[in-house]
């Protein structure tokens, strides 16, 4: 489980933030988990592509249009 506290990915680009998860992602340990926060639109433009690539990922909305993202491997 994760004990840190999720970073606030919500000012980056979409871009930004594929990039950012790939990196973060490549370093996780198998059975990790990764949780941040990101916008609606990040949610949208991002995540559907890290499931078609078998990571497990689920969010909920943590405020107005914030969502908290947990991705595992």
């Amino acid at each position: 489980m994760n004990t840190t506290k999720p970073s606030d990915f919500t000012d980056l680009t979409c871009t930004n933030l594929m990039i950012k998860l790939k990196i973060l992602l490549k370093k996780l340990a198998a059975g990790g988990e990764l949780q941040f926060f990101a916008t609606r639109e990040q949610v949208d433009n991002t995540c559907s592509q890290f499931i078609s690539q078998g990571y497990d990922v689920k969010w909920e909305q943590a405020a107005d249009n914030s969502y908290l993202v947990t991705m595992k491997k």
